[in-house]
């Protein structure tokens, strides 16, 4: 049984309702009984779990409120940060992408045993997603899944105008930026809010906000073999 919910005692916009524990601790349980059989963290000790992937996903939401947004969650794998999200802010869409089938069916059957509703998993690869769902999301979100700069590319056309793509990156950020190149304006993103946690107890985090400015071209998402060659 986790003990320790003070861990979440600094952060204003994050509330632990009966409900929500009762979630998190399922979240747990189920992450850990499932582990071996789909391979989804080298991470089970519990008070690890809930700091490193729980208390991590939503370090975000002290510079962004997350309200009732549409949310797709880019290579979501075991569901961090898109069903931690659903879980304290159950008024949200949530949309899971993840294209290794392990996963999806973890995730199909993590729902179901959370009782979640308002919350889908796509097995489609983002790139494809993106084009598939043409500017149908206020929020998109990653948790170290790619480079930034494939990243912006793969998710950037399911952003609505005027709605944010946020990066949940660690200490390399600032190089991956720089690598940017003027690709994210190119792209009609905008940096608008940078958050640096380096007293988290578990390394640094560098949480990237760009806000989508404009309708991006249509070039983008190109094929991800050629995206990947020109990444740094």
């Amino acid at each position: 049984m986790f003990t320790n919910w003070k861990i979440f005692d600094n952060y204003r916009n994050i509330s632990l309702t009966p409900i929500v524990k009762e979630q998190l601790m399922k979240y747990y349980e189920f992450l850990v009984s499932e582990n071996a059989k789909y391979n989804l963290t080298r991470i089970t000790n519990i008070d690890e779990v809930f700091e490193k992937h729980f208390l991590d996903s939503l370090l975000f939401t002290e510079n962004y409120s997350i309200v009732d947004q549409k949310i797709a969650d880019i290579g979501t794998g075991p569901g961090f940060p898109g069903v931690v999200l659903k879980i304290f802010f159950p008024e949200t869409q949530v949309t899971l992408i993840e294209s290794n089938n392990k996963k999806v069916n973890f995730l199909n059957q993590l729902i179901k045993e959370l009782g979640l509703t308002g919350i889908e998993v796509s097995n489609q690869r983002a790139e494809e997603f993106s084009i598939n769902h043409h500017e149908e999301y206020d929020l998109v979100i990653s948790r170290a899944v790619a480079y930034l700069d494939i990243l912006l590319e793969i998710g950037v056309q399911m952003v609505k105008v005027n709605g944010h793509f946020i990066a949940l990156k660690g200490p390399r950020a600032e190089d991956e930026i720089k690598d940017l190149k003027g690709k994210d304006e190119r792209m009609k993103l905008k940096l608008v809010d940078k958050q640096v946690l380096e007293d988290v107890g578990f390394g640094t985090r560098v949480n990237l906000f760009y806000l989508k400015t404009g309708s991006t071209n249509s070039m983008y998402p190109r094929k991800y073999s050629q995206i990947k060659k020109e990444s740094q």
